[in-house]
């Protein structure tokens, strides 16, 4: 008899210590298990905005994934380029606000292929997403010739609309300048400069889907061409620029697996 109820409580400890390591060793399984993202979107598309030290940005880009973690794509863009040094000026007070000294106004055309490399993968419930963004490519700048209205009289009789220039003294002379021209009439000035760019940047993406890309982003972009840029007067013109900015990205991917 001693030895049946032995028997029971032996068999009652293995029981209860057995569950026991059951519960425990499912309670570290589910703590372990992270579920994979549902799906991988292979392209992606979108446009982005951008404020940097000299202007804005605006742009459009698309790519593809060519591994799990990175990222390849050609983007095209359109830039502004404004010279810190020209200062606005209305000697008059009425009239168009014109730049003194500046030769040309200036913006820039690119057209560049790069891609993302993954540093921090975004967790399944959302959170941020780490990337390093490179581009390259071919940077196409446009100068635009400022054309003012130049006094030649006192009575203010004979107003002349001509380009900006530096060997002209009455150029010099804020009292003879009335105000700006047309913008348009510089259009029949413009002259391209060609040249290349470099832009390198950290890359953050945030939010929950998978399909839709909102990303933030900062960095440097540098545009070098091959004879310098005149437009200032009495300045050393510059051979290229480099600026700091700060991107907004958003877009959709789409052929998931």
């Amino acid at each position: 008899m001693k030895r049946t109820w032995f028997l029971k409580l032996l068999f009652l400890a293995a029981f209860l210590g057995c569950g026991k390591g059951v519960v425990q060793s499912q309670v570290l399984v589910y703590e372990d298990f992270v579920p994979s993202a549902r799906f991988i979107y292979l392209k992606e598309r979108f446009f982005y905005a951008q404020i940097h030290t000299a202007g804005f940005t605006i742009g459009y880009e698309q790519g593809h994934l060519n591994s799990r973690f990175n990222y390849m794509g050609w983007n095209i863009e359109f830039a502004t380029q404004l010279d810190y040094r020209a200062k606005a000026v209305n000697w008059y007070g009425s009239g168009r606000r014109y730049k003194f000294g500046m030769l040309n106004s200036f913006c820039i055309l690119r057209a560049g292929y790069g891609g993302l490399w993954t540093l921090n993968e975004k967790p399944y419930w959302g959170g941020v997403k780490v990337s390093l963004s490179y581009r390259g490519g071919f940077s196409l700048g446009l100068a635009f010739p400022q054309y003012i209205n130049v006094l030649y009289d006192t009575a203010g009789q004979d107003v002349r609309l001509e380009r900006m220039d530096p060997e002209n003294p009455r150029h010099r002379d804020v009292a003879y300048i009335l105000e700006r021209g047309p913008i348009l009439k510089g259009l029949s000035g413009m002259r391209p400069y060609p040249g290349i760019f470099l832009k390198v940047g950290m890359d953050f993406e945030f939010g929950k889907s998978e399909e839709r890309s909102h990303t933030l982003g900062f960095g440097i972009i540098y545009d070098c061409y091959f004879t310098r840029i005149p437009l200032m007067m009495d300045q050393k013109n510059p051979f290229g620029f480099l600026n700091f900015y700060i991107e907004y990205k958003f877009g959709k991917r789409h052929e998931a697996r």
